[in-house]
């Protein structure tokens, strides 16, 4: 028997004793009738060498210990296998079994030692002595040492794209000279195919591929192996992969990497929809965004904590164009006011109200249900559709394109109902902003369940006829991105809105709505019409600025075209089947727009660097809590887009596992000449209103953060508008001027 297994040869750190050798010796006695045929072999591992001794036992007995000697000079933390080691004079190693070995005259002995930092020169003459526990010698001998000749293993492919067909090609250098048996090359993860090789037999066996020569071959060390594998055909995944490489009898084990990256997946093409005729009473242009604004607001806006409860509202429309009616449905029991508020700057009030209707009588509507099933899958879907409609309301020429929060209160409760009017008059704006509102559909438990209600209880299916739970009937608007409308409209740009449905539906008129587009905070749902849509805006030249993370992340789809239900499919594999990478590497976000998710994160501080993204700002500048919500990084095995830059950088918390993550904005211009910005932080709208998620570690940012996050958002603007987006010469924050609740919000629970 031999006491090193296949196991055993790998690296043990738990057996690992920090030892500083210099020179030393070890004594042997004069040899016996048995030869003990000692050998010591030095294979390069990295910086290190792993250094292996064999010897032939000359006498039977129970083994108590093995003594080593190594070139002197040399240095390292060593480590072997299935015992422990220590150093017992200088240069010298004692290696104890961890359990009883007994051996018979002609056992060999094989004992490797990880991690000696061999000196310059050699080749160098090393000692061996395996001795009883009666005091009696087993084994003991010389060996010359030379040093390690590096297995210097590479593969290559042919076609290193995931998910296609390549020829692997591995190459390694023998480090000892003996006869070679077989070669064995470890695949990528996934790869499957018929495969292939010459000169010799080709097997596979649990992740590997083994050749075989059709007769043993002599090999000397430094010959180079090289064997090709055809036929290979990789998974949807990749990344940079490291693979071993051994050649049978021990002559040399290595590993080499292999870089598997996937380019951005084709994407079908979007059809470029006409604009619908202007409808009878609705103007061909709107006033401008400064016009707007200096207009009356109103502060009336504000729901108070003490009115939240059971009233409850939603509306038959996430966005509107002059001319739709919109049908709100609301459940109280009491007559309610209904008040529309265009939100914006207003002299820092936040808010102009645009429609009112008092008085209007309601009832307490059905309970919501939950259920539903489809292809034998419960849907779990919560819903208040069998509600009826309270109050039919009008868009006219009266309500200007924008975000609205409609405020319905009975005097003791009150609740949001949030609606976006488009601009559908084809007038090409400088920016448009994007309102996340199928993300904030998937966190929506009001009523009963949500995407995120737990594994095998959250929503397959899920609507939009319900009120929404998250910030007092606003969805996530509220909690994330009023502030960039607020600072938008207090900055007089040119700015129009749409929400994640209106990308789905009329996703191929972006390049002729807006020259640039800003995703929100937290964009994460994504139909395959959205992502195509959003990709053929970028090779169209459409500049796009993610001011959030985990953008474009999970994979819905919209049940028909009124786009009031999406699917998403959490059955094939959980939560992974909901993620668009799960259909390969080059659905992954980071190559359409520069980073991935990493995970959740609370609040950890950016330091301010010397790219355009701070300029203006004194590098080292420290904002508390920015790196928040959720957080994403360029990932290294993933595609990165050529000329990407890495503009900020920091380290964030992962809620859930306490790990440390890199954090990294990215920039990109595209072929088309379409500037990319991701910003991988969700804090960048809630820093400009000072107002961010109760439940992060910075709820309230100070004035000096809204100042910073305010200047770097103007240079966001200047670098990824290219010019086309103009900004006043003011680059002040502006102050919101009145008091609005702080409101929670949820994160992806898997980190």
């Amino acid at each position: 028997m031999n006491i090193i297994t296949n196991a055993a040869r790998r690296r043990v750190s738990g057996l690992a004793v920090a030892v500083l050798l210099v020179s030393g010796s070890l004594a042997v006695t004069p040899a016996s009738a048995v030869a003990a045929n000692v050998t010591a072999v030095a294979v390069a591992t990295g910086s290190t060498a792993t250094v292996t001794y064999r010897a032939t036992a000359t006498r039977a007995g129970r083994l108590r210990d093995i003594l080593v000697s190594i070139p002197p000079g040399s240095t390292g933390r060593i480590t072997s296998v299935n015992g422990t080691v220590r150093t017992v004079s200088p240069g010298v190693l004692r290696w104890a079994p961890a359990k009883v070995v007994t051996v018979g005259v002609g056992f060999r002995f094989a004992i490797p030692f990880y991690g000696v930092g061999l000196p310059s020169g050699g080749p160098w003459s090393v000692g061996f002595k395996a001795t009883g526990t009666t005091g009696a010698l087993l084994s003991y001998g010389t060996a010359v040492l030379s040093r390690p000749v590096s297995a210097n293993v590479r593969i290559t492919a042919s076609n290193p794209i995931p998910g296609q067909q390549t020829v692997l090609y591995y190459a390694g250098t023998v480090t000892s000279t003996g006869v070679l048996t077989s070669v064995r090359m470890q695949l990528p993860a996934g790869a499957t195919g018929r495969v292939t090789s010459v000169n010799g037999t080709l097997s596979t066996s649990n992740g590997y591929a083994i050749w075989q020569p059709r007769a043993p071959l002599s090999v000397r060390a430094g010959a180079r192996l090289s064997i090709p594998i055809y036929g290979v055909l990789l998974s949807r995944y990749g990344g940079i992969l490291s693979l071993a490489m051994s050649a049978s009898p021990l002559l040399m084990s290595g590993t080499g990497t292999l870089a598997l990256i996937a380019p951005p997946a084709p994407m079908p093409p979007v059809p470029v929809a006409a604009f619908a005729p202007i409808r009878t009473g609705c103007p061909s242009a709107w006033p401008s965004t400064v016009a707007e604004n200096a207009k009356p607001g109103t502060g009336q806006w504000v729901i108070p904590s003490t009115m939240d409860g059971p009233l409850s509202a939603y509306l038959t429309k996430v966005s509107a164009t002059c001319g739709d009616t919109v049908g709100l449905k609301v459940t109280s029991g009491k007559p309610v006011s209904v008040v529309a508020y265009r939100m914006g700057y207003y002299q820092g009030l936040g808010a102009r109200e645009i429609w009112r209707q008092d008085g209007v009588p309601t009832v307490v509507q059905p309970a919501p249900t939950t259920g539903g099933t489809a292809d034998g899958h419960p849907l779990r879907m919560t819903s208040a559709a069998s509600w009826s409609t309270t109050l039919n309301i009008p868009v006219t020429k009266d309500w200007i394109p924008g975000t609205y929060l409609v405020k319905v209160s009975d005097g003791t409760y009150a609740s949001y109902a949030p609606l976006t009017v488009r601009d559908d008059t084809g007038t090409k704006h400088a920016l448009l902003i994007q309102q996340a509102n199928t993300t904030w559909e998937a966190y929506n438990s009001w009523g009963g369940v949500s995407f995120y209600s737990g594994v095998d209880t959250g929503s397959g299916r899920l609507t939009f006829d319900r009120p929404y739970g998250e910030g007092q009937g606003s969805g996530q608007f509220l909690p994330l991105e009023q502030g960039l409308v607020f600072w938008a409209e207090s900055k007089g740009l040119d700015v129009t809105y749409w929400t994640d449905n209106d990308l789905d539906q009329f996703g191929g008129q972006l390049p002729e709505r807006a020259g640039t587009i800003y995703l929100p905070g937290h964009d994460e749902y994504y139909s395959l019409p959205m992502r195509a849509a959003l990709s053929q805006a970028i090779t169209k030249g459409v500049n796009v600025a993610n001011l959030g993370a985990n953008a474009a992340y999970r994979r819905i789809t919209f049940t028909d075209s009124t786009r009031r239900y999406w699917d998403i499919d959490r059955y094939t594999a959980g939560y992974d089947s909901t993620i668009w990478r799960y259909l390969g590497d080059g659905y992954a976000s980071q190559p359409l727009l520069g980073a991935e998710y990493a995970c959740a994160d609370l609040g950890n501080t950016l330091s301010t660097g010397s790219s355009w993204l701070f300029r203006g700002i004194p590098a080292g500048t420290a904002v508390p809590g920015f790196l928040a919500g959720e957080i994403d990084y360029v990932w290294p095995g993933l595609y990165r887009q050529p000329g990407l830059d890495i503009v900020a950088s920091g380290t964030g918390t992962c809620r859930t596992s306490g790990r440390a993550s890199p954090v990294h904005a990215t920039a990109f211009t595209a072929p088309s000449g379409a500037r990319v910005f991701n910003g991988s932080s969700f804090a960048y709208g809630c820093f400009l209103v000072r107002r961010c998620p109760a439940n992060w570690n910075i709820p309230t940012p100070a004035a000096a953060s809204q100042q910073v996050v305010t200047l770097m958002l103007g240079n966001i603007t200047d670098w990824v508008g290219r010019g086309t987006i103009q900004l006043p010469t003011d680059t002040g924050a502006a102050a919101l001027r009145v008091g609005v609740p702080k409101q929670a919000i949820a994160t992806d629970k898997d980190d």
